[in-house]
């Protein structure tokens, strides 16, 4: 892109004819003065990028210029520079930072194990911070420019003294862009942004599981001198249930009986993620008894089958028996396994 052609200047003119020809566009287009026009944020945004653009460019090959000088009076220290960089931000000339990507958001939803298993949609917000549009994302007033950080002199980073004391911190001012807006926008105070709530309509597929991610590209935080915007990311975390646990693509559940029941034998009626089914409960069924419902746990995966609800039975022991209740208890006591069964046949 000529950035130098948008702004309708020479590439051989001076940066102060760059940046006069800059605030003369900048308010011919700012979208306060033209609130009829819905392009002029668009125009508005395109110069201000360009005017941006040739600074950095120009900065860097003044920064170029003085490091080649510098290549033949001292040696460079490529790799403890590299370290300074990465691990403190800092580095030792003066060349700007170059662009980053925006930070991704996080957005944390629960959802009921019903959900997750059978699927659902829903709507969630998002606090967002789009481009203010009445600046065009710049943070300017109408007819104001940028100005050089009086703290790093432009350079994003501040620096101290000869050697390793040049090495500096990400400047705090300007927050790395050389630049600060001295006569801010009225509508967002400067910060080139409004906060703004956003909806997305989101499908929870069948079977999701618990801490799962799903990512919206491109809808996270604003990347750093012009670099792509960030991710959001939706979490998902399931919520527990009251019967139900789920072990892989299984649900577990443990259904009570009394010791009656378990004795003689019974029909009982057990939930399901989709309503009832009955189950014959053999005689004599001790704690522990299990039975499954194939098919009937979360659906499958191309590299998982479907999951089966897995019912375990728990015989309950009687408590706060009455004298009769304790008579016929001592009565079945003294009954040998036999006559039980045959008691229990007559």
């Amino acid at each position: 892109m000529d950035y130098y052609r948008i702004l309708g200047v020479k590439p051989n003119c001076t940066l102060e004819e760059v940046r006069r020809r800059y605030r003369l566009l900048a308010r011919r287009h700012h979208p306060d003065l033209n609130p009829d026009d819905p392009e002029a944020a668009a125009r508005f945004r395109l110069i201000v990028a360009a005017f941006e653009a040739i600074q950095v460019a120009r900065a860097e090959a003044k920064g170029r210029s003085r490091r080649n000088a510098a290549h033949y009076r001292q040696p460079r220290f490529t790799g403890k520079e590299q370290v300074f960089e990465e691990f403190f931000g800092i580095c030792q000339d003066g060349s700007p930072l170059s662009w980053s990507a925006g930070a991704d958001f996080r957005y944390d939803l629960e959802i009921s194990l019903v959900a997750a298993i059978k699927g659902m949609g829903t709507v969630i917000q998002v606090d967002h911070q789009p481009p203010c549009r009445p600046c065009g994302g710049t943070g300017l007033a109408v007819g104001a420019a940028y100005q050089e950080c009086p703290d790093c002199q432009g350079r994003g980073r501040r620096f101290g003294g000869p050697g390793l004391l040049r090495f500096g911190p990400v400047c705090e001012r300007c927050r790395g862009r050389g630049k600060i807006v001295a006569v801010p926008c009225r509508h967002c105070g400067g910060l080139g942004r409004r906060s703004h709530q956003k909806e997305y309509h989101l499908r929870i597929p069948p079977g999701t599981q618990d801490s799962a991610r799903f990512r919206i590209m491109g809808e996270g935080g604003e990347g750093f001198l012009h670099g792509p915007r960030g991710n959001l990311l939706v979490v998902i975390h399931v919520a527990p249930h009251d019967f139900f646990t789920r072990v892989g693509n299984d649900i577990h559940c443990r259904v009570e009986v009394s010791f009656a029941e378990a004795a003689r034998g019974c029909a009982i009626r057990i939930p399901t993620l989709d309503g009832y089914q009955w189950v014959n409960l053999p005689r004599g069924a001790p704690t522990g008894w299990s039975c499954r419902f194939i098919g009937a746990g979360a659906p499958g995966t191309p590299t998982q089958p479907p999951g089966d609800q897995v019912n375990e039975v728990m015989v309950a022991t009687p408590q706060n028996l009455s004298l009769q209740q304790r008579s016929l208890l001592r009565e079945l006591d003294r009954l040998e396994p036999g006559q039980l069964d045959r008691a229990g046949h007559e």
